[in-house]
């Protein structure tokens, strides 16, 4: 008898235990006094919020810290709230949901705030919160105009960009074109300077490096870092601010080799929209359309690598001149940066091996031959090896040497011919000097040919014309020499 009448007893306490927390809001800032517990105080579940609930709760989180919730909802009814927000006053809700759900949140230094509001009674809250002192991360560097693969953002690692001397840092995210939604991105948080335990959080990536933010460092260093631990498949690009003015938006377009990117892109604000392109893995694009819109009334330019870069424009279209016979066109690097003014264009490019494509001439194709170390300075090799053939069809191969500066032993050779005989132009550069400005031949091919160290610099415009007037291939030669311009 003593046993079964202390079973009732100890169940009836048991269970008055159980339901002893109700919601109670807290009358003071939460501090990292106390590292960790839990709202409502006592509480190890989440407790009804009742009707009339109009509470805030604030922490005072200190520089060097980041502070973790674990919010337990559910569930969450339409007409009840519950915001949080973080210490540059970005709000975001919590989703109305049916099911017990337990969602994690990084709040960074120094302050935050969850506002919940009862109207139905009957929805559920609690959190869990732990403040987390920011020590034994290891920080990755890199220059402005250089990227970050964010998958590698995990653990206790940082990344931080450094800009140029007096300048601050801008930041753009991109995503492979095969990839989905990166979600991740609202998880990276973002901070104004080089050191965590001093810097200001200033935003997410999602929200900062979208293509027309325009926030950029107070200083020359910018960090990202993750606490979730939730892998990107993102990359980040910084630039510096300086060489962003004048953009009215920017983005960042990642791809792999034999991926293609197609779309629209394009400015009418009187600014300038910016595109940098970058393969991961390979040192081609090919360009195989170009198709402005029919109110364009600008230009569209190429230029190497990324702004911060600052170089020169190597290839420009004008909407009132462009034609499609300057498709298709090759660009011999990882990386080049495409600017639009007044304009809207359709594009199509590839990282493919579509050398038939761009090598094959037709009546009126127009185009250019630029060295690789044009696009990128630190090109290695920079060689090219382009050989444009048509056996059943004779053209006039005419090319316009508009740049060309040779480092010792290096060349480049020019072949223009037919059939399997000696070529009718034969050309070594800068042996034949004679030979460099306009040179024009009709033939079935044109060979050119660049074997080189980073320091040569070519640029050549070519056009083809189809050569109707000949009775047999290679009866009929004409060269014309100008003088080159020479740098």
């Amino acid at each position: 008898m003593v046993f079964t009448m202390r079973v009732p007893v100890f169940l009836l306490f048991f269970f008055g235990l159980s339901e002893a927390v109700d919601f109670n809001c807290p009358a003071n800032n939460i501090t990292s006094v106390r590292q960790n517990g839990n709202i409502p105080e006592g509480a190890t579940s989440s407790v009804v919020i009742p009707k009339g609930t109009d509470c805030t709760i604030n922490f005072d989180i200190p520089n060097g810290y980041a502070l973790f919730l674990q919010l337990s909802v559910g569930p969450l009814q339409a007409d009840d709230h519950i915001l949080l927000i973080d210490n540059n006053n970005q709000q975001r809700e919590v989703r109305p949901t049916t099911n017990d759900t337990t969602i994690p949140v990084w709040l960074a230094a120094t302050i935050a705030t969850i506002k919940i509001k009862g109207t139905t009674g009957n929805s559920k809250f609690m959190v869990t919160y732990r403040f987390n002192q920011l020590i034994g991360f290891t920080q990755v560097k890199k220059t402005t105009g250089d990227y970050f693969d964010l998958s590698q953002l995990t653990g206790n690692t940082y990344f931080t960009f450094n800009s140029s001397p007096n300048d601050k840092v801008r930041v753009a995210h991109g995503k492979k074109t095969s990839d989905a939604e990166d979600n991740a991105l609202d998880q990276i948080f973002v901070y104004d300077g080089d050191n965590l335990t001093t810097a200001k959080m200033i935003g997410t990536l999602a929200d900062i490096g979208s293509p027309k933010s325009d926030i950029k460092s107070s200083s020359t260093s910018l960090t990202l870092v993750n606490f979730y631990g939730t892998k990107s498949t993102s990359y980040v690009i910084g630039n510096d601010a300086t060489t962003m003015i004048g953009y009215s938006k920017y983005s960042f377009i990642v791809s792999n080799s034999g991926r293609k990117t197609y779309g629209n892109m394009g400015d009418l604000s009187g600014n300038v929209g910016g595109y940098t392109f970058l393969c991961l893995d390979c040192n081609q694009f090919y360009f195989t359309e170009l198709q402005f819109a029919t109110f364009s009334n600008g230009w569209v330019n190429f230029q190497g690598q990324s702004p911060t870069h600052k170089k020169e424009t190597l290839i420009q279209y004008d909407a009132q001149t462009y034609t499609s016979s300057q498709m298709p066109q090759v660009i011999p690097t990882n990386m080049f940066t495409i600017n639009i003014h007044l304009a809207t264009i359709k594009f199509d490019v590839n990282t493919g091996n579509d050398e038939a494509t761009w090598q094959r001439p037709y009546d009126g194709r127009k185009g250019y031959i630029i060295s690789p170390s044009l696009w990128n300075p630190n090109a290695n090799p920079n060689n090219l090896n382009y050989d444009f053939r048509n056996d059943t069809q004779l053209f006039t191969y005419k090319v316009d040497f508009e740049r060309m500066k040779f480092s010792s032993n290096d060349q480049m050779t020019l072949q223009i011919g037919s059939g399997t005989g000696n070529p009718a132009i034969n050309n070594q550069y800068p042996r034949d000097k004679s030979s460099t400005g306009s040179v024009s031949s009709n033939g079935n091919y044109m060979k050119v040919g660049l074997t080189a160290s980073s320091n040569t610099e070519v640029r050549v415009a070519f056009e083809f014309k189809k050569y109707n007037s000949a009775t047999s291939i290679g009866i009929f030669i004409t060269l014309f020499v100008t003088l080159l311009r020479v740098f």
